[in-house]
Formats: structure tokens, C-alpha cells, sequence
């Protein structure tokens, strides 16, 4: 999994990002100024099949978004709203470098982390409940407090150009206008 954030992440953003990137053995990487395509184009040429995107909220990461990436590319709902103790915004966890084992009694929620059986037992464990996400590897623990989800298409609100861009090619038609959401 391809993962970024928002655009202008606070640091604690950041530290969170990397620190699901090691739980999941992905590739983190800052955004700067791309767009969602260019998000997009970099996933593929890395050969990742999805992206996940942290977004904050008044400097507070609090949005998990997913897009699939197959022939062009879509947003996977539901996006996940969430919250985390800021303690755990400041400790780095380092690489881990396991394959992570998802446990979900949601599979739609389950799906959207799209990993694959692992091939062993020493794994990262990810425990997908109700009011909660936690990643879990020996003494190493992360935990987002799950406060909802959102079932529409997000928007690239979180740009902070004020250029329109054109519905990207592979992506599904939006019935909505570009409503801030959240």
C-alpha cells in the first residue's frame, strides 16, 4: 500500500503516517503538491494497488481514505473517521518489516486495507473492531479510535490550489459538486 497525506500535514500527521506505514510494511511517502492523479501515477509506477490517504483536521490527523488502483482508479468508501491519544502521535515506531495479518468482522472494512494471507506467522497484526483499529506487532501498538465513517466519494477539498481539475480517467462520475466534508 501507497500511503500520503493531505496537503501541509502537521507533524504529528506525519509521524502517524509513517508510523501505519511500518505496521503495514508499505511505502510512505510526503505529498508536497501533487494532486490525487499524480498521487495516483506515483502508486502505480511503485507498483502498489492501493493508496491510503491520512487527513487532519485543525492540524489533528482524523480521515483514513482509500483508493483502488486497477486500469484507471477509485475512491473506496467507507472512509474512516477517527481519533488517536496524542502520546501516540509522538513515538516513532521504526520499520517493522513484517507482512500484516488483517482481522475484521466487517469485511467491506477489512477489504479496504487490501492485504493478502501472509506467508508466515510472525506478522502485524490488525484488528479491525466496531470503535477501533489496532495495529499491533510484539511490544509495539498503535491504536485509531474509530468515531464514523463517510460513504461518498470524497473530494480533493483538502488541495489548497484553487485550480478545478478534471475528473481524473478510470475514476467514477461524481452526482455530487465538491462539498467539503468533515
Amino acid at each position: 500500500m501507497y500511503i500520503t497525506t493531505s496537503r501541509k500535514p502537521s507533524d504529528s500527521t506525519r509521524v502517524l503516517a509513517r508510523n501505519i506505514s511500518s505496521f503495514l510494511n508499505s511505502t510512505y511517502e510526503n505529498r508536497g503538491k501533487k494532486s490525487i492523479e499524480d498521487v495516483v501515477s506515483r502508486a502505480r509506477l511503485l507498483g502498489f494497488r492501493r493508496v491510503l490517504i491520512i487527513s487532519e483536521s485543525k492540524g489533528n490527523p482524523n480521515k483514513l481514505s482509500f483508493i483502488s488502483i486497477a486500469k484507471g482508479w477509485d475512491w473506496m468508501s467507507p472512509e474512516i473517521l477517527f481519533s488517536v491519544a496524542t502520546s501516540q502521535l509522538k513515538e516513532k515506531i521504526g520499520r517493522i518489516g513484517k507482512d500484516a495479518f488483517v482481522h475484521a468482522k466487517n469485511k467491506d472494512l477489512a477489504d479496504l486495507f487490501g492485504a493478502p494471507e501472509p506467508a508466515t506467522d510472525d506478522t502485524v497484526t490488525v484488528s479491525i473492531q466496531n470503535d477501533s483499529i489496532a495495529f499491533k506487532y510484539e511490544a509495539k501498538k498503535l491504536v485509531l479510535n474509530i468515531k464514523g465513517f463517510l460513504t461518498s466519494s470524497p473530494s480533493d477539498d483538502d488541495d489548497d490550489d484553487d485550480e478545478a481539475e478534471d475528473e481524473p480517467e478510470g475514476a467514477e462520475p461524481s452526482d455530487e459538486d465538491d462539498d467539503e466534508v468533515g
